[in-house]
C-alpha cells in the first residue's frame, strides 16, 4: 500500500524527481523530470547526472559540491536539456543512506518562468532607473534653462531701465539746455539791441560819453555771449574727445599774470586780483588747458564775490606737480548742494538770477583736469566765500 501510494506521488508529481547513486548514476526520474528535459520514459535511467548539466559547468567537483551542499536549501542552477537548450532549474538535494550504499534524491522545479519575471522587473527597474535619471537630467536642465532665461529677463530689465534712465536724462538735459540757452542768450541780446537805439538817439544829439557808455555796454554783452558760445563748444569738443593734450615749458607766474591782466575789465567795482607763486618758476605743462581751468575758477570766483572784495590766485609748483588755487570771499555754495557742484548745467539756488551763468563751467574744468590726470576739489561756507583747488602732475 505505502509502496503504491510513493509509486504514484512519484509518477504524478508536477515537479521532477531523480534519484542518483553515490556516483551520478541515475537510477530513477519521474515524468515531469524527463518531460522538463526532454527525454522519452526510461530515457535518463543508466545516463551519468552530468548529461543534464551544461557541458561547460559538467565536472566531477562540480558535482560532489552540489551533493555536498545538500540538504542547505535549494540550489539555483542552469539544466541541459536533451535537445542542447538551457534551462533554469532550482534544486532540492536530499542525501540519505541505505545497506546498499548512498543514494541522493532531488526535487527539480522550472525556474524559467521565475527567472524571466526577475529579469523583466529588473529590466523595468534599469528603465525607471534610467528615465529617473533622464527625467531628473532634463529637470536639471529645465531650471538651469529657467535661471538663465530668467537671468536674461533681468539683464534685459535692467538694460531697458539703464536706456529709460538715459533717455530721460538726455530729455531732461536738452529741456535744461534750451533753457539755459534761452535765458543766457537772452539777456545779452536784449542789452545789445536796447544800447543800439539808444546809441542811434545820442548819436544825434552827439551825447558822446552816453553813446561811450552804452558802447561799453554792448562790448560787455558780446563778451558774455562769446563767453557762451566758446563754454558749448569746449563741451562738445570734450566729448566728441577732440581736446589733445600738448606740453610746452610754461612760466607760471607770467601765464596767471597774463590770464588775469586779460580778465580785469570783467572786475567789479574795486575788486583786485592778488597773486602768489611759490616753488619752480617753469614747469611742462598744457598751457591752453590749465589757462581754460582758470579762467572758469576765476570767472566764476568775480560773478559771486561782492564788490571791494580780493580774489587770490595761488600757484604752487614743484618738480612733480603744481597745485592751483582761487579763493573768494563771495555767497560760497550751500552745503546740501555741493554734491551736484560738478553736473552740467548745474546752478546753486542762492545764484542771483540777474548774475550770467550757464552752469557748464566747473563741469568743463572737472573734464579738463581729468584730461590732465590731475584732481580737483573744493572748500566753500555758504556766505563765507569759496576755494577752489587744482592738482596737476607735470610731464618730465
Amino acid at each position: 500500500m505505502i509502496q503504491s501510494t510513493f509509486e504514484t506521488l512519484f509518477q504524478h508529481a508536477p515537479n521532477g524527481i531523480i534519484l542518483t547513486n553515490e556516483n551520478g548514476l541515475i537510477l530513477m526520474a519521474n515524468p515531469s523530470l524527463e518531460i522538463l528535459f526532454g527525454y522519452n520514459t526510461g530515457g535518463l535511467v543508466g545516463r551519468n547526472i552530468e548529461s543534464l548539466i551544461p557541458p561547460r559547468f559538467a565536472q566531477e567537483e562540480e558535482i560532489n559540491k552540489s551533493i555536498s551542499h545538500a540538504g542547505l536549501g535549494a540550489l539555483e542552477l542552469i539544466g541541459f536539456k536533451k535537445d542542447g537548450t538551457e534551462i533554469a532549474v532550482e534544486i532540492s538535494l536530499s542525501p540519505f543512506q541505505t545497506p546498499e550504499g548512498v543514494f541522493v534524491i532531488a526535487f527539480v522545479m522550472d525556474n524559467t518562468f521565475r527567472k524571466n519575471y526577475e529579469y523583466s522587473i529588473l529590466q523595468q527597474k534599469q528603465a525607471l532607473s534610467t528615465l529617473s535619471l533622464e527625467l531628473k537630467n532634463a529637470n536639471t536642465d529645465l531650471e538651469s534653462n529657467v535661471k538663465a532665461r530668467t537671468l536674461e529677463l533681468e539683464q534685459t530689465k535692467i538694460e531697458l531701465l539703464d536706456a529709460l534712465s538715459k533717455e530721460t536724462a538726455l530729455d531732461n538735459l536738452k529741456k535744461r539746455f534750451i533753457n539755459v540757452t534761452s535765458h543766457e542768450f537772452r539777456t545779452p541780446l536784449t542789452t545789445v539791441l536796447s544800447s543800439g537805439s539808444l546809441i542811434e538817439q545820442y548819436a544825434e544829439r552827439q551825447d558822446f560819453n552816453k553813446i561811450k557808455k552804452h558802447t561799453a555796454r554792448i562790448k560787455e554783452a558780446v563778451n558774455e555771449l562769446s563767453n557762451i558760445l566758446n563754454e558749448f563748444l569746449s563741451l562738445e569738443q570734450l566729448e566728441e574727445g577732440l581736446v589733445k593734450v600738448k606740453t610746452e615749458v610754461v612760466d607760471m607766474a607770467s601765464c596767471i599774470a597774463e590770464l588775469t591782466q586779460s580778465m580785469q575789465y570783467l572786475l567789479k567795482k574795486d575788486q583786485v586780483f592778488e597773486l602768489v607763486h611759490e616753488g619752480q618758476s617753469t614747469v611742462h605743462l598744457d598751457r591752453k588747458l590749465v589757462q581754460s581751468i582758470l579762467r572758469h575758477l576765476i570767472s566764476n570766483a568775480i560773478k559771486y564775490a561782492p564788490e571791494n572784495s580780493t580774489i587770490t590766485i595761488k600757484s604752487i609748483a614743484s618738480d612733480k606737480d603744481i597745485f592751483l588755487d582761487v579763493q573768494d570771499k563771495g555767497i560760497g555754495i550751500p552745503l546740501d548742494e555741493q554734491q551736484h557742484l560738478f553736473d552740467r548745467f548745474f546752478r546753486a539756488s542762492n545764484v542771483i538770477n540777474s548774475t550770467q551763468g550757464t552752469g557748464l563751467g566747473l563741469y568743463i574744468v572737472q573734464k579738463y583736469v581729468e584730461l590732465l590726470n590731475g584732481k580737483v576739489g573744493f572748500e566753500s561756507m555758504e556766505g563765507l566765500g569759496s576755494s577752489f583747488w587744482v592738482d596737476l602732475p607735470l610731464k618730465a
